[in-house]
């Protein structure tokens, strides 16, 4: 453990003091410097993604991600592909919930090309129609089969319930994807890929100096542009209610229960990622995952998170049983939830929390990937500087009276959004007290 904390100490030191922040012909940024490796990472974020997809063609922001490195001004997809071969580097694109990513990875005798290539696929696309018709099917694809799997099912519907109204409750399917054209990519684009709008993280085998003279010579043409706008979301689930997705044939039932949330300043929010660990984030050490996997025997996996947005989270559970348990485990996981707001966690829960989170921290920083995504991270949500070693400055000094505070200032049984699927006929009876229920068909595609 001395040698851990020795560690802990040296890797947090060696972070602080390297990280550089930077402006450079209007784009900001960091750079991280690892003399150590021979490899570095260029890794830029562009605020967007799919939550900013127009209502009706959802999916597109995530299909635009996908064709930044399919084709560009200057090479065509199969061009671009045999470039980044050649050089043996990474050159990959894709889309989250409120932003899009690309980054870009080589050993540092390639670097510069390899930059090149990454501003390249961001300032130029070409949107071949060849191409996207490819994507779309692709996509098309892929998410018809993904809605025809159970736990995928559960996880959208839930999620579309429980932020109904919002624009991050609208979910891509077949029918939307099918209605983009390269209209509709070229707009995104020009609305979102701009200098106001991004953020480069510099890591890996590569000086200071260096790395911002490769923003200038790479990435200075970006258009000034705005920053996107921040999407309005609840902070607050206002009522229980219950979904039954029915799926008459299936063997089991996947369960989703979960209520919106306050999104935290960055101290408040570790705390509560350490209660959450002692609750049900904890894999095989966590309570929900004791009571209702070990004792019960009622499921293999249960786990709890939170998921974040700028302006709010909110609290899942995540489960499946047969289908003859479904009322028992649900009112296991709210009574573990209850439990757990009234009576806190014990000295040893805590212990062992700490302990994961101190003892995994340098393998989640070992990489230039690892640091520069952290970063973006950090300024996605506004965590400020601290975010790039919480563990090592948050989690020590965390005392039993500040978790337990967390339980009971953000963890409730009620009321919450519970989303069910399985065959309505023999579920229903065991939901029908929990609140308002409510059975719904699954989507075909």
């Amino acid at each position: 453990m001395r040698k851990l904390s020795f560690f802990l100490i040296f890797v947090g030191f060696v972070l602080s003091g390297s990280l550089q922040y930077f402006k450079v012909s209007g784009i900001r940024g960091a750079v991280i410097p690892r003399n150590d490796i021979d490899s570095a990472v260029i890794y830029i974020m562009v605020k967007g993604g799919s939550g900013y997809d127009p209502a009706g063609k959802e999916g597109l922001a995530e299909l635009l991600s996908s064709l930044l490195t399919k084709g560009t001004d200057k090479y065509s997809a199969r061009e671009f592909a045999e470039k980044t071969e050649t050089l043996g580097s990474t050159v990959t694109a894709y889309a989250e919930d409120e932003a899009l990513y690309i980054y870009g990875w080589s050993l540092k005798e390639h670097f510069d090309e390899t930059f090149s290539l990454v501003a390249d696929a961001l300032l130029h696309p070409s949107f071949p129609e060849k191409e996207i018709a490819k994507e779309k099917r692709r996509l098309v694809t892929s998410l018809a089969q993904k809605w025809d799997e159970p736990g995928y099912l559960a996880s959208e519907v839930f999620r579309s319930k429980l932020l109904a109204g919002t624009a991050f409750g609208r979910e891509a399917t077949p029918k939307t994807v099918e209605r983009i054209d390269r209209k509709d990519l070229v707009n995104y684009h020009h609305g979102f890929f701009n200098k106001a709008n991004v953020f480069v993280v510099v890591a890996g085998n590569v000086s200071p100096s260096r790395a911002r003279e490769l923003v200038k010579k790479y990435l200075a043409s970006m258009p000034s542009g705005r920053a996107a706008k921040f999407l309005p979301l609840r902070t607050r689930t206002l009522e229980t209610r219950i979904y039954i997705v029915d799926r008459p044939q299936a063997p089991q039932t996947q369960i989703r229960l979960g209520y919106l949330a306050p999104a935290l300043p960055l101290r408040e929010m570790v705390t509560r990622k350490v209660a959450n660990y002692i609750l049900g984030g904890g894999g095989f050490s966590s309570r929900m995952m004791k009571v209702i996997r070990s004792q019960e025997g009622l499921t293999y996996g249960i786990y709890s998170y939170f998921t974040g947005f700028r302006r709010g989270d909110y609290f899942a559970v995540s489960t499946f049983t047969k289908n003859e348990t479904v009322g028992k485990t649900v009112g296991l996981i709210l009574k573990l939830i209850r439990e757990f707001r009234e009576k806190g966690a014990t000295a040893d829960e805590l212990r062992r929390a700490k302990g994961y989170y101190l003892g995994g921290y340098p393998l989640r920083m070992e990489t230039p990937l690892d640091l520069a995504y952290r970063v973006l991270n950090s300024e996605l949500y506004g965590y400020g500087r601290d975010y790039i070693h919480w563990e090592r400055k948050f989690v020590p000094p965390l005392g039993l009276r500040e978790v337990n505070r967390a339980a009971r200032r953000y963890f409730h049984e009620k009321p919450v959004v519970v989303v069910c699927v399985g065959p309505a006929e023999k579920i229903k009876p065991q939901l029908k007290n929990f609140g308002p229920l409510e059975v719904i068909k699954p989507p075909r595609f």
